[in-house]
């Protein structure tokens, strides 16, 4: 495995928790405040590995915007939550699904360039 291979299933691991924290948290789980925080394990990642050794890379910036769209939206499925409207949050993980899809695939697509 060479490095990029490395980092990029680093940050796939990163993702995967990412949604079982946002799938829990709807479930009746504890809300991590500092994983879904500005200085949680993702947006570490991205200023640390991914925009220092790949900022040239065009997919470098689309996959960022995609992980801010799932915070967004994981941020929104919060509150309905905590307003009470649990079965509107849960059917909100549609979304985040959906966004994960487009994740992982521009990730694939980024490992792919990377590895030619």
């Amino acid at each position: 495995m060479n490095q990029a291979q490395v980092d990029f299933q680093q940050l796939r691991i990163k993702h995967i928790l990412f949604k079982s924290k946002v799938r829990s948290v709807l479930y009746g789980g504890t809300y991590d405040a500092d994983f879904f925080s500005r200085n949680g394990p993702i947006n570490i990642w991205f200023n640390s590995v991914g925009f220092s050794r790949y900022r040239n890379v065009s997919e470098m910036l689309e996959l960022k915007q995609v992980q801010q769209d799932l915070s967004s939206v994981a941020d929104s499925l919060f509150s309905l939550y905590e307003r009470g409207k649990i079965d509107e949050a849960q059917n909100g993980l549609v979304k985040i699904e959906k966004l994960s899809e487009q994740f992982l695939e521009l990730l694939s697509r980024l490992e792919g360039k990377l590895a030619a």
